[in-house]
């Protein structure tokens, strides 16, 4: 393909970029939305831009290039669509940094990515570079700019390791050795710096190296500006003060998390610093307490640098004892959004909530945490007490009160308490319930706080569906979800809840029911968090048996095993995404099933977290903080047509209402009326 480049560039292009197999399946495997544009099967694709004052001179540059490459290149596809050609550009910008996202000791490390050879030589660079790496044993991926003679290329290679750092000279040295014998540059597109200072020399010669020396010493005579880039004497300067120097430190390893051997290590050295964490474009999610600060310390790449400062031991004990610290680690919300958008796959709340639990073995949880950890027993009295515990909460000395107290937002509204649980309603209309005949599926339905003890419609909402549909539904015993628990790090009370949970679920399973959660927060709590607290055959039963409710139901439309509605819905809703729904890869599950199956028009607001974060914007320390980061939302409901909102999250819920006068729905209690139940 590369023996196409001159010809490309000859017909007058205005880009050309090349991407190989190995990123073209890494940034699919990422970024699954770029599959339809990105073929998996291709050895390398070249994305060709053609500009001209018109769409005819367009057409013609295409036309002719065409058929000057013939053959050379296989599978063409034009595109003329501006969106989708937004789309292909970007899947080149995304794909880049996913070349960090395999975990492992190896990274890959940009050394002798600015190397430029003319493009007709392009071909020979490659095949030079192949035998290099193969002989040095370096997995290596090509891509860059293909019309400019340009390649990035960053072997893998462990720069703890001395042996890995030698190799990586010797390896530069070759390689350059190679772009100078080709008649090419060893710094194409990204200057010198530290990196190539030690091969100026070579590159320019010893009478030009002499020039730029005089020069340097005329306007930084004492060599204070950038030691060491450009005019160096030292051999070495490549691999002075690398980051993998500062090894981690296995006291500081050690949790009571249940990791898998050095996945809390790989999760702390994962960080490119890429920076698309400080993104602020719409589509993107993360991170939402940057863009509410403002302040790179807010950022996910801050986090895992300061972390890591922590365990290779650059911060004192002092300092990680200290309040500072204590309100760092408060700079996260548990969105998960940092799993799912980070290029390198980091999953920043993985490692807060691992220090966080290391932290309060030095100071405890604050009485706020030990309430929202414990929230179910609240919520457990509450429902015992209503209507009256509702009237009660909704007062004004009340909520001074809980503020004074337990350190509750007065300005927060607690949600109103049903009578008793929903699971003991939920029985006693299951065991009163007709058996179902045929069932076409088995369910276990995991209830959660909110829908347990607030919402008992959402419940039966959720029976009424699934029974209507011939699905079985079984009420295991089963305690809420306690993620409020794992994000404040209070270990023992989630693997206490967590272990009661599973021993019932698991025989639920094993029974051949699946399990079933209408809320998010709940599913990705068996489907990921799990593992950390409980470990065995019957944790790993229930985490591979749990579905989010409205991604379970769309799959079952899929394959044609749902019910056709009986009422039509005219009415148009927004959508508003939880985070912990892109968390768990069902992000679009609602708005295609209701849309595809009962003609509803769902509009997603793309407005990022909602704020409330689960407990976190709940407490009076984070109200004002909850309050920016929920400013997109506020934004998009303002702006929203209709105040009809539909999200599966019932903090997301919570906060809409406090923020809005919108009614905000579960997508399943529009099944109920499209199925014309009660």
């Amino acid at each position: 393909m590369v023996r196409a480049v001159p010809i490309i560039v000859d017909g007058g292009a205005s880009a050309c970029e090349l991407m190989d197999k190995t990123l073209i399946g890494m940034a699919i495997e990422a970024f699954p939305e770029y599959r339809d544009i990105l073929p998996a099967d291709a050895t390398a694709v070249l994305l060709v831009e053609h500009t001209g004052e018109t769409e005819e001179q367009v057409k013609e540059k295409i036309k002719n290039m065409d058929s000057a490459v013939g053959k050379i290149a296989s599978g063409r596809r034009i595109v003329f669509e501006p969106r989708q050609q937004q789309r292909l550009w970007k899947s080149r910008k995304d794909a880049v940094p996913v070349l960090d996202r395999k975990k492992g000791r190896k990274h890959p490390v940009p050394f002798i990515e600015d190397v430029s050879v003319g493009n007709e030589r392009l071909g020979e660079y490659i095949s030079k570079l192949e035998e290099i790496g193969k002989r040095y044993d370096l997995a290596v991926s090509f891509y860059g700019h293909a019309g400019d003679g340009e390649l990035h290329i960053r072997p893998y290679l462990d720069l703890s390791n001395p042996a890995e750092v030698e190799k990586m000279q010797a390896v530069a040295k070759e390689v350059f050795t190679l772009a100078w014998s080709l008649g090419g540059t060893i710094s194409g597109e990204h200057a010198d710096g530290l990196v190539r200072a030690a091969f100026i020399r070579q590159q320019y010669g010893d009478e030009f190296y002499q020039l730029l020396r005089k020069i340097k010493n005329i306007f930084d005579p004492e060599g204070v500006m950038n030691p060491g880039k450009i005019i160096s004497d030292d051999d070495n300067v490549m691999v002075k003060n690398l980051r993998a120097e500062h090894k981690l430190l296995p006291e500081h390893l050690k949790t009571d998390f249940l990791f898998e051997e050095d996945e809390l290590a790989l999760e702390l050295e994962q960080c490119s610093g890429c920076g698309v964490c400080l993104s602020r474009e719409s589509d993107l999610r993360m991170c939402p307490v940057f863009r509410a600060v403002g302040q790179e310390l807010g950022s996910s790449r801050a986090k895992t640098n300061i972390l890591r400062f922590w365990a290779t031991g650059r911060l004192q004990e002092e300092d990680f004892e200290s309040a500072e610290f204590r309100k760092f680690l408060d700079l996260c919300v548990n969105c998960k959004a940092c799993s799912v958008e980070c290029p390198s796959g980091v999953d920043v709340s993985k490692l807060i909530v691992a220090a966080r639990a290391e932290y309060l073995k030095h100071k405890g949880l604050r009485r706020t945490e030990v309430a929202l950890s414990r929230n179910r027993y609240l919520s457990m009295l509450g429902s015992v007490f209503a209507p009256i515990s509702n009237f009660v909460m909704s007062l004004g000395i009340t909520k001074w009160f809980l503020e004074k107290m337990v350190g509750l937002d007065k300005r927060r509204a607690m949600p109103a308490f049903a009578r008793s649980s929903f699971l003991k309603a939920g029985q006693k209309y299951l065991v009163a319930c007709q058996p179902i005949e045929a069932p076409i599926d088995k369910v276990a339905y995991f209830v959660d706080t909110y829908a347990n003890y607030n919402d008992h419609e959402l419940g039966f909402a959720v029976l009424g569906v699934l029974r209507h549909n011939d699905i079985e539904v079984i009420l295991p015993r089963q305690r809420p979800a306690p993620l409020p628990a794992i994000c404040y790090g209070d270990v023992n009370t989630a693997r206490r809840d967590l272990s009661y949970t599973v021993k019932h679920l698991a025989k639920a399973v094993r029974d051949g029911y699946k399990i079933v959660c209408s809320e998010p927060s709940a599913a990705l709590c068996l489907k990921q968090e799990l593992r950390h607290f409980v470990v065995g055959k019957d944790a790993k039963l229930v985490s591979e048996n749990t579905y989010e409710l409205m991604s379970y139901l769309l799959d079952l439309f899929k394959a044609g095993r749902l019910k056709p509605p009986a009422n039509s819905i005219p009415r148009e809703f927004v959508y508003h995404r939880p985070c912990h729904m892109l968390a768990i890869g069902g992000s679009q599950a609602s708005i295609e099933l209701l849309e595809k199956l009962y003609g509803i028009k769902a509009t997603d607001l793309k407005a990022g977290c909602c704020g409330l974060a689960g407990t976190f914007g709940m407490q009076k320390k984070n109200y004002e903080l909850s309050s920016q980061i929920g400013a997109r939302l506020t934004e998009a409901l303002e702006k929203s047509p209709t105040k009809y909102v539909l999200t599966e999250c019932a903090a997301c819920k919570m906060q809409i209402e406090h923020i809005s006068d919108s009614t905000v729905l579960h997508p399943v209690k529009l099944l109920t009326q499209a199925y014309g139940r009660d």
